[in-house]
């Protein structure tokens, strides 16, 4: 019994909190206060990573390779008769990040896996388009 103790206070040690409770990916619905508006979803590259119309549910990366290294959106959406908008989608800290390193992953979570992982972060649960119309 001591040595599966060892064990698991091993595995838990090189364990970061929100690497257990995330896994790097997010589901992010968009919607927008009119119907069938074009949009496009860029990552901080500027590389296309979705293009459909609103009502949409995109599954997006929380963060990019390196070390707190966060991925940032921005949805650029149009239709005929109204301004183009850019709406960004925001990324947050998870609390499993700030309280479950107490618990679970401790420093090594903190400064290593989760930093390293990206697993630390979440994005908006929901994106709003407000499209306005143009002026005649």
């Amino acid at each position: 019994m001591k040595k599966f103790s060892k064990i698991l206070l091993f595995v838990l040690a090189l364990s970061g909190c929100a690497s257990i409770m995330r896994d790097g990916s997010q589901i992010v619905p968009i919607q927008s206060n009119v119907e069938d508006v074009n949009i496009e979803v860029t990552n901080s590259q500027g590389a296309v990573v979705y293009k459909g119309k609103t009502p949409a549910t995109v599954y997006l990366k929380t963060a990019k390779t390196g070390y707190f290294n966060p991925e940032k959106y921005l949805i650029k959406a149009s239709k005929k008769g109204y301004s183009t908008q850019y709406t960004p989608i925001d990324y947050h800290v998870s609390n499993w990040y700030w309280f479950g390193n107490i618990v679970f992953g401790g420093l090594i979570g903190w400064f290593i896996v989760d930093p390293i992982t990206g697993e630390m972060y979440h994005l908006d649960e929901i994106a709003t388009v407000n499209m306005t119309p143009l002026s005649e």
